[in-house]
């Protein structure tokens, strides 16, 4: 979890005893305070679920689709066949891209010419949609509250273009197009792996 719980495992670390041992036993926090939720949390005394509401979120069904990647060595051009999910493409709309943009294509007419090669992940593009000004919602790992939107999240993936061959300039042309517009969207990258 990196840094985002950064300062909870510092004070954690700081109820311990001046001079104690580094596997030293950590006394409990204040019971009903943040730090004691959270002590609880990481000592595994705590279970935490997560839930998808609804089916609105839901991948739907798989389609094939085709791309060039990014990482095939000078002129050698070829044709990898991957797969997006049918709520990705209907959320075209709502995200801002098209198959052009992406540069695949999601109608491939048969799979002649078309490689499906084991252990190719394509690059991936996630765009978030935001919707309304959040519900205070506490979190089950502090117990704080937090503002929780509503959003709807699409994964494509997206391949070289004629216009974009490398994969920083068709990211960056990504990060461009779904941050214009009238939409509070927003947009995170997996790089390709061949």
């Amino acid at each position: 979890m990196g840094r985002r719980f950064h300062s909870l495992k510092r004070a954690l670390k700081a109820l311990r005893a001046v001079g104690a041992a580094p596997g030293a036993i950590t006394p409990d926090a204040p019971d009903g305070s943040v730090l004691k939720h959270y002590q609880d949390y990481k000592a595994g005394k705590l279970h935490v679920v997560y839930t998808r509401t609804g089916t609105a979120s839901n991948p739907g069904s798989e389609k094939f689709c085709s791309l060039t990647p990014f990482g095939l060595l000078g002129t050698e051009v070829k044709v990898y066949l991957t797969n997006i999910s049918g709520r990705a493409i209907a959320g075209y709309s709502a995200t801002g891209v098209d198959d052009a943009i992406l540069g695949i294509d999601h109608t491939p007419t048969g799979t002649a010419g078309l490689v499906r090669v084991k252990g190719f992940r394509p690059a991936r593009a996630t765009v978030s949609v935001h919707s309304g000004a959040g519900v205070s919602t506490p979190s089950k790992l502090t117990g704080e509250d937090y503002k929780k939107r509503t959003n709807a999240s699409y994964t494509y993936p997206f391949g070289s273009t004629g216009t974009h061959l490398s994969y920083n300039a068709a990211k960056n042309n990504l990060l461009l197009l779904v941050s214009t517009g009238t939409a509070d969207r927003g947009i995170s990258f997996k790089p390709e792996a061949i």
